[in-house]
């Protein structure tokens, strides 16, 4: 009886620890599943991030080697259909990019013609009056504007075939592609606005050159006929009355050309066309020039006109002659002008190759608040209707423009009813390039035979040949007249001359070309333009046509005989 109730009891437990075995591993077995469930879960998300993360290096490679390329493109080659075309075609390419569409509402650069480039997106609605700023998804389309000038011109759309890859860093990267755009598209916007601004400011300039070119020929031509007529009816008998009226013609006309030159030259300042043109001249020459023009003027108002000469100024010097005369003329003719007693003086001193001149008078002087606008174009120091003194007042405006164009300065110091002092300084340096003396005019004069030459004279207005015919006969000369460069040819392969005038502008064939045609068949006499122009551009033009010299309209007799014994004797 005890056996058996011990070993029942030893086989229930027997049965008990079977039974908890079997529980514990149980338990163990399904720690084990769980537990590599739990690996699995985590090496396919590891093999999933690895994908993700391969997918995002391929794309942003892929976007970097696009910036580079067409970043490089752009700014060598700018922007174009074909450029934007090849590269939509390239994103399209891209790895996670389905389709990629750039659309433009309005025209915006020259070099495209096209408003749409790459694919549309299939059931992508675009609105043109789209103002968003920012990129946005629309499912799987991803829409970035385009900002030109702070204004929304467009928009790029990207579809994309992979939503498990971030959809920020894919956003973020193409945004740089559309910044990319923005940025060709202002920049090529900016350089066709500069290249159409400059090619107005060259048509600008252009036309005012023309402008000034030909207001220049339809001035100085009737004021050669005013000027030339005069000079020839002096050279005739006039009574008494009649000398009075030529008096006046010539005093208006001179005024005239004065206010002409003045104009044109202010002209020229304006648009950038006053030029320096040194050459080497002699300085007592000037000072002959000078006292030529202004001591009879002084003697008629019965004053002094005084020049104090420096005896170290070299006899040679280089600078631009004509325009240092200029400026000579207009403040020693105002220094006259404005003095009624006492004396004008002409002072020079040279040093250092700068020329410092002095022009003071015993004139009326300059009121204390005209000083300041002296200088400026228009400004006269009496601008009242009652004031006794004619002029454009431009003069002083010109001069102070020509001494900083040939890098001086000039200045003045006035008193009141004391007189002023006008004063200039100007590089002008020494030259030891040799000038031949000049031949005397008498000299030369009769060096010539007159009545033997054969002169040819091509001008299309009447009044202008009637004038250089009779200062042509004054010494001598009978020449024959035509009307154009045609005219000329003929007339030339039907004689044999000596010398020409030739005219510039004229109908049919002008003097350019009429004279290099005759250059090129070999005639080698002299030919001299008969012009209004002053500016170099226009001179340059003569000379490389062929044209030896210039007589600029309005003209002298003397003017006409100087040209001509310089060609046909000096030269």
């Amino acid at each position: 009886m005890d056996d058996s109730l011990h070993l029942n009891r030893k086989l229930q437990r027997a049965i008990a620890s079977r039974k908890e075995a079997e529980r514990l591993l149980e338990e163990k077995s399904l720690e084990l599943y769980q537990s590599n469930q739990q690996l699995k879960l985590a090496l396919k998300q590891l093999e999933l991030k690895s994908e993700q993360q391969l997918f995002k290096f391929e794309f942003e490679q892929q976007i970097d080697d696009t910036l580079i390329t067409f970043g490089r493109v752009f700014i060598v080659d700018g922007i174009d259909d074909l450029l934007l075309a090849n590269l939509l075609e390239r994103l399209s390419r891209a790895s996670v990019i389905r389709q990629a569409w750039l659309k433009l509402d309005k025209p915006i650069l020259t070099t495209l013609k096209s408003l749409e480039y790459g694919l549309k997106p299939t059931g992508f609605l675009y609105r043109a009056d789209d103002t968003r700023t920012r990129a946005e998804w629309f499912g799987d389309a991803l829409c970035i504007p385009i900002i030109l000038e702070s204004e929304h011109v467009g928009s790029m759309v990207f579809t994309i075939d992979h939503f498990d890859i971030d959809l920020d860093f894919i956003s973020n990267q193409l945004c740089l592609i559309a910044d990319l755009v923005s940025n060709a598209l202002n920049r090529q916007l900016w350089m066709e606005r500069e290249t159409e601004l400059r090619k107005r400011a060259e048509e600008s300039e252009k036309a005012t050159k023309e402008f000034v070119a030909m207001i220049n020929h339809e001035l100085r031509t009737p004021l050669n006929g005013v000027l030339g007529s005069a000079e020839l009816l002096g050279n005739t008998y006039l009574n008494d009355e009649q000398q009075l009226y030529l008096r006046n013609l010539r005093q208006g006309g001179e005024l005239l050309r004065v206010i002409i030159n003045d104009l044109l030259d202010f002209s020229k300042m304006n648009a950038g066309m006053m030029e320096i043109v040194p050459k080497v001249f002699r300085w007592r020459e000037v000072e002959e020039s000078i006292v030529g023009i202004f001591a009879a003027k002084a003697s008629e108002k019965q004053i002094g006109f005084h020049i104090e000469k420096q005896f170290g100024m070299p006899s040679c010097v280089c600078g631009d002659v004509e325009r240092i005369k200029q400026i000579l003329v207009n403040l020693i003719g105002n220094a006259i002008k404005f003095t009624q007693h006492g004396a004008v003086t002409f002072r020079t001193h040279w040093q250092d190759d700068v020329l410092s001149v002095e022009i003071e008078d015993t004139g009326i002087g300059i009121a204390e608040q005209a000083k300041s606008t002296l200088f400026d174009p228009f400004v006269q120091a009496d601008r009242s209707s009652k004031r006794n003194y004619e002029g454009s007042g431009l003069g002083l405006a010109i001069c102070q423009n020509l001494c900083h164009l040939m890098g001086g300065e000039i200045g003045f110091r006035s008193e009141l009813g004391q007189g002023s002092c006008f004063h200039f300084a100007i590089p002008l340096p020494a030259s030891d390039e040799p000038l031949l003396e000049p031949h005397t005019e008498q000299v030369e004069r009769h060096q010539l035979d007159w009545v033997a030459l054969k002169v040819l004279v091509v001008d299309d207005i009447r009044m202008n040949q009637v004038i250089i015919n009779q200062m042509l006969k004054k010494l001598h000369v009978t020449p024959d007249v035509r009307n154009n460069g045609v005219e000329a040819l003929q007339a030339v392969s039907q004689q044999d001359y000596d010398f020409i005038f030739m005219d510039c502008r004229m109908p049919e064939m002008d003097g350019y070309e009429a004279t290099h045609y005759l250059r090129e068949q070999g005639l080698a006499i002299p030919i001299v333009a008969l012009t209004a122009g002053t500016t170099l551009e226009e001179r340059e033009k003569c000379l490389v046509s062929g044209m030896n010299d210039i007589l600029t309209k309005p003209y002298t007799a003397d003017d006409v005989e100087r040209i001509m014994l310089k060609w046909l004797v000096s030269g």
